[in-house]
């Protein structure tokens, strides 16, 4: 016979797989840690839906003994019940991104687990075991860290493949059930202890309020976090419109825009649309005080430069934006090339493949690949041809040439030049295609990209 607790709790994980969709899903993977929570959400799974089930563990390598014991469990558990099993072993500390803390990197790595095992099991959703109690928590660390809308919305209980089945069920009542069904779990011993800011919220400060000011603390938090998150959803819609209006192309950066049309969007909008655009490029959320310096940047519309994790950089210019990596900021060393009309020349600088040949002036055939095409005019069949970076031109204001080049893109734009015994010319990619001047050759150069990791 079912206790009150057991039927709740079947209750409310079906009326959370309607609700979000995945109850008569062909199958789901359940995120498993081990803990109370997620043996609960295990559990209800295994009896209770009736698709297929496939467990995900990752063991974070941060401790030790006691989290490869974790995965032991689980791996048990699910070999003793006849659930298949995915356990990965990672070392989070050193994964992590320079300036990401191990907490930020192994919510990442877990969710890239976690999506890799879904889409190989070709399952349609990930569960995960976040209760009532975690998304109050959540969003009192947001409110007091400091954080907008968004934040404010805490977990959701759905968001693309991942569902949150037991978001509407309390921690006491999910540990009940574990025990009324005599299912063991594995307590994580790091909960106990205050040296996280997590963990202070969840052993003191929580219950104080609990005690204090309002016994249904949790219910109210959640209450505002559901009208949050209506609200940060028509914001986010709206970010993806106003993402599209200031993304501009170019060739190396991880993402750039429209830096004036930017600085058009409103003190709600332009935070939206750097959160996209950050989720676009997998790189982590900016806390609210960083993330309204970096607005200040884009709104000053000056050279600046804003570190936003690892080495990926925020390059402001008073034109455009640019996501880079801080090898994108070096400029490559200059390389020569004899180039006559007997042969074309292929020379790798940088990022950059440039193929080049001289040949007659009259009837020469000037198309060609490449990201960039250019022409230069020659009065010799033989001479030499130069790149180097355009940055040295740009600081010296020698370019000769009517293009816009951000600072931060100057190290990474190849100038050419040819130089042989009466003539001397010079092309900067994106200035001209026109063939002008005297002479009875012409060179055409092809800048073509090669794999590389900024490309």
């Amino acid at each position: 016979m079912q206790s009150n607790v057991e039927k709740r709790l079947r209750r409310e994980f079906e009326s959370a797989g309607k609700r979000q969709g995945w109850w008569d899903a062909g199958g789901i993977l359940v995120a498993c840690s081990g803990g109370g929570d997620s043996m609960a959400l295990l559990s209800l799974a295994r009896t209770a839906f009736k698709g297929r089930i496939v467990a995900a563990h990752l063991e974070h390598g941060l401790r030790g003994e006691s989290s490869v014991a974790d995965a032991k469990f689980v791996e048990e558990y699910c070999r003793t019940h006849g659930i298949v099993c995915h356990v990965r072993h990672r070392n989070v500390a050193a994964d992590r991104m320079k300036g990401e803390s191990c907490e930020t990197a192994g919510r990442k790595i877990r969710y890239e687990f976690f999506e890799e095992i879904r889409r190989v099991e070709n399952l349609p959703f990930v569960a995960t075991a976040h209760n009532a109690e975690d998304a109050a928590e959540t969003l009192a660390h947001h409110f007091f860290r400091g954080t907008g809308v968004a934040g404010l919305s805490g977990i959701t209980d759905l968001r693309g493949h991942i569902v949150r089945p037991l978001l509407r069920c309390g921690r006491d009542e999910l540990r009940t059930f574990l025990r009324e069904q005599g299912i063991p779990w594995r307590e994580d011993e790091t909960n106990a202890l205050n040296h996280y800011t997590r963990n202070k919220i969840r052993n003191e400060l929580m219950p104080w309020v609990r005690s204090n000011i309002n016994g249904a603390a949790d219910r109210a938090l959640l209450g505002l976090a559901d009208e949050c998150s209506g609200l940060s959803g028509r914001i986010e819609s709206e970010a993806a419109v106003f993402l599209r209006l200031v993304v501009r192309n170019h060739p190396f950066a991880l993402a750039a825009w429209d830096a004036p049309v930017a600085r058009r969007l409103s003190d709600i909008q332009l935070p939206a649309v750097l959160r996209l655009q950050a989720s676009l490029l997998g790189l982590p959320v900016l806390d609210r005080k960083r993330t309204l310096e970096l607005c200040g940047l884009v709104r000053r519309g000056t050279r600046a430069r804003f570190q936003w994790a690892g080495n990926v950089e925020v390059c402001c210019d008073k034109a455009l934006l640019g996501w880079v990596t801080r090898d994108m900021l070096e400029s490559p060393p200059a390389e020569r090339a004899v180039l006559s009309d007997a042969e074309p020349v292929s020379v790798r600088w940088g990022p950059w493949i440039l193929k080049a040949r001289l040949v007659r002036r009259v009837g020469a055939d000037h198309r060609g690949p490449g990201v960039w095409r250019g022409l230069m005019i020659a009065r010799d069949n033989c001479g030499i041809l130069s790149i180097s970076d355009a940055n040295s031109l740009m600081r010296q204001n020698k370019t000769g040439f009517h293009v816009k080049i951000p600072w931060w893109g100057a190290r990474l734009t190849p100038f050419i030049s040819w130089e042989s015994k009466n003539s001397f010319a010079g092309w900067l990619p994106g200035a001209r295609k026109e063939v002008r001047g005297d002479g009875d050759y012409v060179i055409i150069v092809n800048v073509c990209a090669q794999p590389a990791e900024y490309l």
